[in-house]
């Protein structure tokens, strides 16, 4: 019997780590080839060639990312001129982010390990007690401990998922502006077609209280531009720098709630599922003598 459980914890901690899309959908971890695959795409893509209709149809999807690159690509095809620069200012960014996700994979996949080996420690403890005391627990009792871990495991994704909207949803909102505003810099377009594109309307919908600053001189930047038709480029470095800053403080607040989500599952799931296991072993026991 504990062979079985023992197959049963470990082969749903990899699925679960490495195949989400098995069980439930793990939509905190960005698969990093979709990214590999759009900066190969970046790397092979040639403005020199032919650019036809179907081009957008080979370009990988991820993130943002491949939604501005089309948007060069469509006005390429009906004003001419290639936008080489931008692709590389986009390849450097997609560089970055792809980093950032490496950065938060192995902080998830930290997490779920930990998780793993307090259940493989957990049974272990189960298995030998069992077998030291030579005594038959009902296996309704075990399956009670079991599917009581499984509940705390199962809404570790949840969690996660809810602290990664909560810190990362409204920055990558606002990345996303600024990279289209970057990348849309040197294209013929009228100021006002350029804010459109870039989707500068949708700063009304970024609401996080750490991101009201940047937000803010961002509007600023965007008025001065439609009114006097300046350069926006030096103003964008500037923002561009100072999300940077708010993302790494952002992270470092998400690692802290990662450490209060493993002290609260290690102490509702964990270590009570010891304390029931000692109390119905010592409850067998008295009942044998």
């Amino acid at each position: 019997m504990s062979y079985v459980f023992y197959f049963v914890i470990i082969l749903s901690l990899v699925l679960w780590v490495e195949a989400p899309f098995l069980l439930v959908p793990n939509l905190l971890i960005t698969r990093k080839d979709k990214g590999d695959e759009l900066e190969h795409w970046l790397k092979q893509f040639n403005w020199g060639g032919r650019i036809d209709s179907s081009i957008s149809t080979k370009l990988p999807e991820y993130k943002f990312y491949s939604g501005v690159i089309n948007i060069l690509l469509e006005l390429s095809r009906k004003m001419g001129g290639t936008y080489q620069e931008s692709l590389i200012f986009l390849r450097e960014s997609l560089q970055g982010d792809k980093q950032f996700e490496k950065k938060m994979k192995e902080t998830v996949r930290g997490v779920y390990l930990q998780m793993g080996m307090m259940v493989i420690l957990t049974w272990g403890f189960i298995f030998a007690a069992l077998k030291i005391v030579d005594l038959e627990i009902e296996i309704k009792k075990l399956l009670m401990i079991f599917f009581w871990q499984t509940s705390g495991i199962g809404a570790l994704p949840f969690l996660l998922q809810y602290f990664r909207k909560r810190y990362f949803s409204d920055i990558g909102q606002l990345w996303k502006i600024l990279l289209s505003l970057k990348s849309l810099s040197k294209v013929p377009l009228s100021r006002t077609e350029v804010l459109t594109y870039a989707g500068v309307q949708e700063l009304k919908s970024i609401k996080q209280t750490s991101l009201e600053i940047i937000v803010s001189k961002l509007k600023e930047t965007c008025h001065k531009t439609l009114k006097y038709g300046t350069s926006y480029d030096e103003d964008l470095r500037y923002l561009m720098e100072e999300l940077r800053f708010v993302e790494k403080w952002h992270y470092e607040l998400f690692e802290k709630r990662l450490m209060v989500i493993k002290l609260v599952l290690l102490s509702v799931f964990f270590l009570p599922s010891y304390l029931v296991f000692i109390f119905f072993l010592l409850e067998d026991l008295k009942l044998l003598m």
